[in-house]
């Protein structure tokens, strides 16, 4: 079945300018071996999670595996550590922590979806961690939500964090069922974290449960990607047919409707929206490759590269982008599903993170294509 939100699919141009090149913005040391999501604070640092699923790499060359971290990176490009997990951050059960989209709260703290559902005993065992921040620096780390499945991309809307659930139910080629969560800051407590309940079909819904998607189950991965613009529209990315949704808000967060707003991306991973040049910046993990999409829902490839290890800048399984001035920096998770449509095909070093210098000309992007998943 297609993606469903109570809509149907519309049908939007799919535009495609001469392509960019990615450069290498930085190679990252065996702390960072898997970049995931990023999100800036209000000074301009970029902070960006990495879960380190890469570790395997590292044993084969006789190197110590590393615990899942938060880098930092100044506005001059300096790279630190800014909180690496342990094992007291863990669930017992698992004894891991795997940290994907993060995004700063208007608290002041860091949130971040812990990601269990890949370890032995995890599934319904991830969390939403908050990562209590004083004076910049990462002071401790409270569990506030628990019982999701698979949350991946954060976004703050004033008091209310959405989250993405990327599989709330799956049956491999038959269906995927994903979500989206929604959790008031009053809520997220140390004392006494959200509990959601399972999902499952036919039964009552959680009531954080804020919107459902369910997709055909070819890759048993739904929605992924989230961000939001100005006007408070939350944009979903549903990864298993490349499609975004765009759900409406009321002006204290009810949900208004949800729609699909853009499509033709093979698998779609996360994305941010720019008010600068109020478009959305999204990547898609099979494709090597990086679109916009403007207001209307229209498609611009802005860069795609074959398969190589990205040590020259070139895009290498892309997860996120984060948007800094005219710089679209990308987050290389260089991972690998064995699919036939999926570009990368071997997960090797080094670990980067790539660069698109967005033109002055905006309008020298954008010319109609009629086949975006053509390779070039």
């Amino acid at each position: 079945m297609a993606a469903t939100a109570d809509s149907h699919p519309n049908s939007h141009q799919n535009v495609k300018g001469p392509l960019l090149s990615s450069q290498l913005f930085m190679q990252l040391p065996n702390h960072f071996n898997s970049p995931a999501s990023a999100d800036m604070d209000a000074q301009g640092n970029i902070y960006f999670s990495s879960p380190n699923f890469h570790n395997n790499l590292l044993a084969q060359s006789g190197k110590p595996a590393e615990w899942p971290a938060i880098g930092k990176i100044t506005p001059d490009n300096a790279l630190s550590t800014w909180y690496t997990f342990s094992v007291n951050d863990a669930p017992k059960i698992t004894q891991q922590v795997a940290p994907m989209g993060i995004a700063w709260g208007p608290d002041g703290n860091l949130y971040v979806a812990d990601m269990q559902m890949w370890f032995e005993g995890g599934v319904g065992q991830s969390r939403i961690l908050r990562i209590n921040v004083e004076d910049g620096k990462a002071v401790d780390v409270d569990v506030v939500v628990k019982g999701l499945m698979f949350p991946n991309a954060l976004v703050w809307r004033g008091n209310t964090l959405f989250v993405t659930d990327t599989v709330l139910a799956t049956q491999a080629k038959e269906y995927t069922v994903s979500g989206l969560y929604a959790f008031d800051l009053n809520e997220l407590t140390a004392t006494q974290p959200v509990t959601v309940s399972r999902y499952r079909h036919g039964q009552p819904r959680d009531p954080h449960l804020f919107e459902r998607f369910v997709t055909d189950g070819t890759l048993s991965f739904g929605a992924n990607g989230l961000t939001i613009d100005d006007r408070g529209n939350l944009y979903t990315g549903i990864m298993e047919d490349g499609t975004v949704h765009k759900t409406v808000l009321s002006h204290d967060n009810h949900n208004l409707g949800t729609t699909v707003f853009a499509q033709g991306m093979t698998a779609t991973d996360g994305m941010k929206w720019d008010k600068a040049t109020n478009a959305i910046y999204i990547t898609d993990l099979f494709e090597n490759a990086v679109y916009r999409i403007d207001m209307h829902g229209h498609l611009t490839l802005l860069a795609r590269n074959g398969d190589t290890d990205g040590r020259n800048g070139e895009l290498d399984a892309p997860s996120e982008v984060i948007i800094r001035g005219n710089e679209i920096i990308v987050m290389n998770f260089d991972a690998v599903f064995r699919d036939v449509m999926m570009t990368n095909t071997k997960t090797s070093t080094p670990f980067t993170l790539s660069v698109i210098t967005l033109p002055a000309d905006q309008t020298s992007l954008s010319r109609p294509e009629s086949n975006p998943k053509a390779k070039p």
